[in-house]
């Protein structure tokens, strides 16, 4: 089936990609880690000061 330039398949086909983005990321478990792992602030700095938003490109990864 073509697809380029068409979007009514994915809604049809109930098609969904939502991308899990953020400081949060860098533990690989889930967006909860923080509260879910009672993480001190301290200990979750380590992801904050690791996280790099520089790479940020949401138009070349819906690509």
């Amino acid at each position: 089936m073509e697809t380029a330039g068409r979007s009514d398949w994915f809604t049809h086909d109930r098609f969904g990609l939502f991308i899990h983005w953020g400081l949060y990321t860098l533990g690989a478990r889930h967006e909860w880690l923080k509260s879910r792992e009672f993480m001190s602030t301290e200990q979750y700095d380590k992801y904050f000061r690791r996280f790099d938003p520089d790479l940020y490109d949401p138009e070349l990864w819906a690509q």
